[in-house]
């Protein structure tokens, strides 16, 4: 917490000033859980903040109150302590690499004739056999 600030009421449902920014992230997505944290766990969040950021744990959050009905922030701690440090300033997010035109549909000529797998099985056994017969 910030030296010179006045400690939050922590007793009362305070929030600490370095946590509101992802209290109200939070709040904004329609994501309502109870902040009733210990001073214990709301260092914790602290240190969280500080090696993943505001947005990536809003983010998480957001994902995790999406799936199932949540009701205490404290749930979000155990996923939150899971995460990766933020990003270096200015790294490029990876991109999907784009499928060539056509997707990856490997196209079919209907008119070349085709053969079903047990006929390509029997052609493959078969060149398999000639070729056994012709070493000896």
């Amino acid at each position: 917490m910030s030296e010179g600030a006045p400690a939050p009421d922590l007793a009362a449902g305070g929030i600490p000033e370095f946590a509101r920014p992802l209290v109200d992230k939070i709040t904004a997505a329609r994501v309502y859980v109870g902040w009733d944290l210990t001073a214990g766990e709301w260092l914790r969040l602290d240190a969280m903040l500080r090696r993943s950021g505001v947005d990536m744990l809003a983010e998480h959050a957001v994902t995790i109150a999406a799936r199932r009905n949540v009701s205490s922030a404290r749930y979000f701690l155990r996923a939150w302590t899971n995460l990766p440090p933020a990003p270096a300033e200015g790294t490029v997010p990876a991109q999907p690499t784009p499928a060539p035109a056509g997707g990856d549909v490997i196209p079919l000529n209907r008119a070349a004739p085709r053969k079903g797998r047990a006929a390509q099985s029997a052609d493959y056994l078969a060149a398999a056999l000639a070729a056994m017969e012709a070493q000896q």
